[in-house]
């Protein structure tokens, strides 16, 4: 039988239709991937020329070369219509390690005007690294997509009957958001030492893993992606706008950036996604579009991105105050910009052994700062390929993703409270000579150092193998359903689950990790544990939607 996936042009939903229509093209995706890659690169070569009149250097020409080259591998293998509509969310983890490995580095350090090589003390092997780790990723989907099972064609029967695509209602969605809420509020306010403690009371730790459905109800505008019902924008629309007030608020209180970043992030990666699969129609550039994206961009740029700067002034009295103290503070700090400004002064000019500076921006940091890898890499040619210590370490983390329970019985050995109190980055930093004065510090370790550092070029052979259950689970996120007739053919909707948007940011930061045993422990406990939550809130919210 010839099938062919296309988006119907009324709803705008993909189809896959028994027979091949021959008058129906895919101009929606076509379009905006043609003008994705076209702008993409307008802004590359852009951004590199500003490079080159500035940084002119060896090293930083060598790095805008992989950043051309790992583009132009995207552009050809993942900005395709095939790919995308049969692969999306494994191409979307493809296309979130190329972005903040190549090309979001080189974008963002040209708006800051510095160099893309800035403070990078080996540029080459991080930029060799991230090529082969590239490469990796690229034969593991290979294989992937080689193997004898079609994610988007199979029926999904377990989970469909368990409801896992089945549309939440508008209500179900607001109800996830209050629960996600309380949690938050539960953790932050009254068990603080849950968001730190490695082990502890199970009920406590059970009520963290709901913090992420409190962004559930920024999908509801997105009802096309997972088959809902369209909302009364009129009504939702203020709802929405209270609710973020009451996260920013909340994030404050918590101290933390990122609290508020994410539900933002996801509803960005949702739509770019929607527009790359033409599942929602490519806006046309316009003044309101310019004023809107730029509004957005000074947004991030600078009242966000001073308000991070004024958490992390006032984070050192955050255990010692109430949290209506810290919000205050936190605001008081934020009108003052001599203070935010001498604190960014005092971090780009600050000198330690271990120097994760890069970006200014706290924001764009999070989605582009190359250090780890460059800090690692040092830190690993330091301590040696095939470290025995970082080994052991490696695994220990491996087994210690398990239950307390479970572990004790599997292997007694491992001293899981010991190997989850700290980072890849404080285990490999105190190997390295500074000792266990490195523990508790937290540093954001990056897969190419610690992998050398533990199993030496081999760390290539565990992701690329590695990855690749990873691919099938995350495209398990999303389906294709028969929901109607058209023109006589039958139709077929892609829809993903809303368990699958709201891990959308995860997936497009899901590498780099701290170690290719990130891998590992997703596939052991990270997935079942993510879909079990969803199901369990799905049907508890879907309860209270009948009775009410």
């Amino acid at each position: 039988m010839n099938t062919q996936l296309v988006p119907n042009p009324d709803t705008g939903h993909l189809t896959v239709y028994d027979k091949k229509p021959v008058t129906i093209q895919l101009t929606r995706v076509a379009g905006f991937l043609d003008k994705l890659i076209l702008w993409s690169w307008i802004i590359f070569f852009s951004a590199a020329a500003y490079q080159c009149l500035f940084w002119w250097s060896i090293p930083n020409l060598v790095a805008m070369l992989y950043v051309a080259f790992a583009w132009l591998l995207l552009c050809l293998l993942y900005f395709q219509q095939f790919t995308l509509q049969r692969y999306p969310l494994s191409s979307f983890l493809i296309i979130g390690f190329t972005a903040t490995q190549f090309y979001f580095p080189l974008i963002f350090t040209s708006i800051e005007l510095k160099s893309l090589v800035f403070n990078l003390d080996l540029p080459y092997e991080v930029f060799f690294h991230s090529t082969l780790s590239l490469f990796a990723l690229i034969a593991g989907h290979y294989i992937y997509q080689s193997l004898p099972i079609n994610t988007l064609r199979s029926k999904g029967a377990v989970l469909r009957r368990l409801g896992f695509f089945t549309p939440p209602s508008e209500l179900q969605l607001w109800l996830m958001g209050a629960i996600g809420l309380m949690a938050n509020i539960y953790v932050f306010f009254f068990s603080s030492a849950t968001a730190t403690e490695v082990t502890g009371n199970a009920g406590d730790k059970a009520i963290q893993a709901f913090l992420p459905f409190g962004y559930s109800p920024y999908f509801i505008p997105f009802y096309m992606l997972y088959g809902g019902k369209k909302p009364d924008f009129k009504k939702t629309v203020p709802l929405l706008i209270i609710f973020t007030l009451v996260l920013f608020l909340l994030s404050i209180a918590r101290n933390s950036r990122g609290a508020f970043m994410l539900g933002f992030t996801a509803v960005g990666f949702s739509y770019l996604l929607g527009m790359m699969l033409g599942i929602f129609k490519t806006p046309v550039i316009s003044t309101k579009i310019m004023v809107v994206g730029g509004f957005f961009f000074w947004l991030i740029t600078g009242p966000l991105a001073d308000l991070g700067t004024a958490m992390v002034i006032v984070r050192s009295q955050r255990n010692d105050i109430s949290r209506a103290e810290l919000i205050d503070l936190t605001l008081e700090a934020y009108h003052d910009k001599d203070a935010i400004a001498y604190r960014r002064l005092e971090d780009a000019t600050s000198e330690s052994i271990w120097d994760e500076r890069y970006l200014d921006n706290i924001f764009t940091a999070r989605f582009a700062n190359i250090k780890f890898n460059d800090a690692s890499l040092i830190l690993a040619e330091q301590v040696g390929d095939h470290n025995p210590s970082v080994l052991k370490y490696s695994m220990d983390y491996m087994w210690g993703i398990l239950p307390a329970p479970v572990l004790k019985v599997v292997n007694p050995k491992v001293d899981k409270e010991f190997v989850y109190s700290l980072s890849f980055g404080d285990y490999l930093y105190s190997v390295a000579g500074a000792g266990p004065e490195a523990y508790g510090g937290f540093r954001t370790g990056h897969f190419a150092g610690t992998g050398m550092a533990a199993f030496g070029w081999w760390y290539l052979a565990i992701l690329g193998i590695g990855i690749i259950p990873v691919f099938l689970l995350f495209d398990r996120l999303c389906l294709i359903r028969k929901v109607e007739r058209f023109k006589g053919y039958p139709e077929r909707q892609l829809i993903f689950s809303v368990c699958g948007l709201l891990a959308i940011s995860s997936i497009f930061q899901f590498l780099p990790t701290e170690s290719v045993m990130g891998i590992v422990t997703y596939l052991i406990r990270g997935y079942l544990q993510m879909t079990g939550l969803y199901l369990a809130i799905f049907h508890v919210t879907k309860t209270a939607d009948y009775l009410f």
